[in-house]
């Protein structure tokens, strides 16, 4: 078992959840055919408004001479409903009415039709997807009609039909989901949760040399492992749900928005369903508070990038400017989509990261609710807020279980989902073009006007109508900028490269903030040399950059010194005979990187690590390393990068013997190929104790070091967990050829 140490984290502003946590539990949804005027009915109900509010004692006297065969059975001010009991009574009652001057409209009480676009339990819940002018809420108390703004959606039924009149091959396309974890097992879901394929699991090796071991679905980087999913199981529900003390709901709900499996009979249906879309679980918001780090964000954001994602949702934001963050995320070739705020507050005075942050790759999303309204605690901004999407009553999954929730963290994913259908039409298509097409192709919402840049919402289906359009090259060259630190020197980083296809002519570069007009179209200025120049201090750079096709463009670069100290997280394991301590340590630093790390017994402070001579250095590979102590105790360890910022970690070392070891099960019966987890549970929780299984009969039952069985043949075995200091633990299984 390892225990992990708490290290200090640059705590993120996530978006809370606007309307609480309702599971929602509901049959088939219906959007509404308008009314027609029946003369007859099978159910003999008659709808009647009036000219006025009418008393009781009125209502009574309309029904005179029909012998109690006639009666009101609903009244609300002007309006009242009529039951006849008598069918033969029933149009000379119509006739009495029409001609009564107290009634503005007499008609039968018709039926309604369902019209669901897929044949998913919760379908006709999305509005997102198509909204006839209303739809239904279920919560605890009940149904509940919510009326709104016809086609106030993102015309996705339309986009789907356009999809499959299309006779076309298309691409997978991965969207890398940053936020809470995602239950990987939910039936809505499993399908499309994207697959490490060069990663095998559960072997303990990293197979595809990426610096991550057995990161099957993604990534835990809150928990530093590969539990991307955090369960509880409910007795009552008889069902997994989320773990409270480390809830991954909100990124389940955000993985169902995009790519929720379709026409499947059960839950809802993904905006990008209609395509091979896979989600890639990054998990960096954690706890009962669902908070995360800018650190592991930013290396959430390179694992994606490193591993071919096409698109990374970004449903959490800070406000504290990172530079780093923006750095990476201008690094990447990813579309990020990231959500304004939920705290109705204008983004062009309050900015919120990376959401505020002006890149090519990035797009800005707020919430509407149904009517196309911004609500209350919609975040804008002119310059800020680039579209809406609909983020009110939106109904997806949650781990083990659907919920209806609201905020920005609910309109991103609709944006992301609809960019995948675009990508998934091309292999080289490239985020900056993206962006532009969807701001291009909004549906207008007049509600909208003077509170976001494009004040509309996205139409999947304008966007997938001007995919195939032609441009000439009117686009700006590209130039990405960093710093690198070496020895001493400050070295700005030059990548550049031209999207449109003239190429890239000449890049200059001056020292302060210029204009366009001082390169004198390139002829003025000093020439990058080997995508590199050396400059002797921090401050504002000027680069000029044009292609052959006569577009140019001035970006201001702020050279920043690397002040932040490196981040040190440590945790330790026991041996199964006690004898050794090790101690694993993991060191980041994003900026000039790690110089050194050494650590010394006892509860130290910097100075007693000076001078460099003092302390034991401990050697690291991809930020990790470790060391072995015999003892139990306290350890100090040391860490350095090379621009001399330093800082240091404590780590107390406790041995904590088992004192029982029990499976939740005695035996289990699996059919031939089945797996199964048979979780060992050790007291007390805090144990160092390593715990071992084993199997009686590898040949019928295999179980490797995490408890995962696999049924081999026909046959019975006995599994045996057992702790460090002897504890058993013993599990019957027996194995049953699968039915003809």
């Amino acid at each position: 078992m390892r225990v992990k140490s708490k290290y200090i984290k640059i705590i993120t502003f996530i978006f809370p959840i606007l309307l609480g946590i309702i599971i929602v539990i509901i049959k088939n949804s219906i959007y509404y055919k308008q009314d027609k005027d029946i003369i007859e009915n099978d159910n003999n109900e008659l709808i009647v408004l009036f000219n006025r509010k009418l008393e009781e004692q009125e209502l009574s006297k309309l029904l005179d001479g029909f012998d109690n065969n006639a009666k009101i059975t609903q009244h609300f001010g002007d309006y009242g409903l009529v039951s006849v009991d008598n069918k033969e009574i029933y149009q000379d009652l119509v006739k009495k009415l029409k001609k009564d001057p107290l009634v503005k409209v007499v008609q039968a009480n018709g039926k309604v039709e369902a019209m669901q676009v897929t044949n998913d339990t919760y379908a006709a819940n999305q509005w997102a997807i198509h909204n006839p002018g209303s739809y239904l809420l279920f919560s605890s108390n009940g149904n509940k009609e919510i009326f709104a703004k016809k086609d106030i959606d993102m015309d996705v039924a339309e986009a789907w039909r356009y999809l499959a009149a299309e006779k076309i091959g298309r691409r997978q396309v991965v969207v890398a989901i940053i936020d809470t974890g995602v239950d990987y097992t939910h039936p809505d879901l499993t399908k499309n949760i994207w697959i490490n394929e060069n990663e095998i699991a559960g072997d303990g090796i990293d197979n595809d040399n990426n610096g991550f071991v057995d990161d099957i679905y993604g990534w835990d980087f809150y928990n530093d492992d590969d539990s991307v999913c955090h369960y509880k199981y409910d007795s009552k529900s008889k069902s997994n749900l989320a773990l409270p003390e480390d809830n991954d709901d909100h990124g389940t709900h955000i993985a169902g928005i995009i790519g929720a499996v379709a026409d499947n009979g059960i839950g809802i249906a993904g905006i990008a369903s209609k395509i091979d879309i896979k989600l890639m679980v990054l998990k960096i918001n954690g706890g009962r508070d669902g908070t995360g780090s800018i650190s592991d964000a930013i290396l959430a954001i390179k694992y994606a990038t490193m591993m071919g994602a096409d698109i990374c949702n970004i449903s959490w934001g800070t406000d504290q400017n990172s530079p780093a963050l923006k750095e990476v995320i201008k690094e990447s070739d990813m579309l990020f989509v990231a959500a304004a705020g939920n705290q109705g507050l204008n983004n062009d005075h309050k900015p919120v990261y990376p959401a505020s942050y002006k890149l090519d790759n990035l797009i800005s999303v707020t919430f509407i609710d149904a009517f196309g309204r911004l609500t209350r605690l919609s975040n804008y901004g002119k310059k800020s807020v680039d579209i809406a999407a609909p983020g009110s009553d939106i109904l997806s999954t949650a781990v083990g279980s659907y919920k209806t929730l609201s905020g920005s963290s609910m309109a991103v994913p609709q944006v992301s989902a609809v960019a995948a259908l675009l990508y998934s039409y091309n292999e080289n298509i490239y985020p900056q073009r993206v962006k532009e097409l969807l701001l291009k192709t909004i549906k207008p919402v007049s509600e909208l006007k003077g509170s976001i840049r494009y004040p509309g919402i996205v139409s999947a289906y304008k966007a997938l109508l001007s995919i195939r359009d032609l441009r000439k090259d009117k686009s700006v060259p590209t130039i990405k900028l960093s710093t690198l630190y070496d020895k001493g020197n400050l070295i700005i980083d030059v990548k550049a490269k031209d999207e449109g296809g003239a190429g890239v002519r000449v890049i200059r570069w001056l020292t302060g903030k210029r204009d366009i007009k001082d390169f004198s179209r390139g002829t003025k200025g000093q020439a990058v040399k080997n995508n590199q120049v050396k400059v002797s201090k921090a401050g504002v750079y000027s680069f000029y950059i044009s292609d052959y096709a006569g577009n140019e463009f001035v970006r201001h670069y702020k050279v920043t010194d690397d002040k932040t100290s490196p981040i040190i997280s440590a945790g330790f394991t026991v041996s199964g005979d006690y004898k050794t301590r090790t101690i694993n340590i993991r060191v980041r630093d994003s900026q000039s990187g790690i110089k050194r790390v050494k650590y010394l017994s006892g509860k130290r402070q910097i100075e007693d690590f000076m001078p460099a001579a003092s302390g034991k250095e401990i050697k690291l590979n991809n930020e990790r390393g470790f060391f072995n102590v015999k003892k139990d105790g306290f350890y100090t360890i040391y860490a350095i990068d090379h621009r001399g910022n330093q800082r240091i970690k404590i780590i107390e070392v406790k041995t904590i013997k088992s004192e029982d070891v029990k499976f939740t099960r005695s035996e289990k019966t699996m059919t031939i190929g089945d797996t199964y987890i048979l979780r060992a549970f050790v007291k007390p929780a805090t144990t160092t104790d390593l715990i071992t299984y084993n199997s009686s009969h590898k040949d019928i039952v295999s179980v490797d070091n995490k408890g995962k069985l696999k049924a081999l043949k026909e046959g019975e075995a006995i599994i045996t967990a057992r702790t460090s200091n002897g504890f058993t633990a013993v599990c019957k299984i027996v194995v049953v050829a699968a039915d003809p």
